[in-house]
């Protein structure tokens, strides 16, 4: 918001400052210096807001890809995990059960 503001304001100033009559070197000369830096800090800020906003967009469809290929990966993963345990449920289950009643009556297997 305030960089908004002092952006608006500093072209505003410009504006202002800008001879609106006859190209005469008197009237650009009075613009000077201070013309000459308002305009290079406003060219230098836009085009660093260029580079950040293409990198920032860069660094954020790669962790949205990234992300993406990572979590179809892992339902992959688990969908194949779920299927295994599906399939393998009761022997496990019926192994786990004899393996805890010889442990309990002192049968080891």
């Amino acid at each position: 918001m305030i960089e908004t503001l002092a952006k608006t304001a500093m072209i505003g100033l410009l504006a202002a400052a800008v001879p609106m009559d006859a190209p005469e070197p008197a009237l650009w000369a009075q613009w000077g210096l201070a013309g000459v830096v308002v305009a290079y800090v406003l060219w230098r800020d836009h085009q660093r807001e260029k580079r950040m906003a293409t990198a920032i967009d860069a660094q954020q469809r790669w962790i949205r890809e990234t992300l993406v290929k990572t979590l179809e990966r892992n339902a992959t993963a688990m969908e194949r995990m779920a299927t295994w345990l599906e399939a393998n449920e009761e022997p496990t289950r019926r192994r786990i059960t004899a393996v805890t009643e010889g442990a309990i009556h002192g049968n080891d297997r």
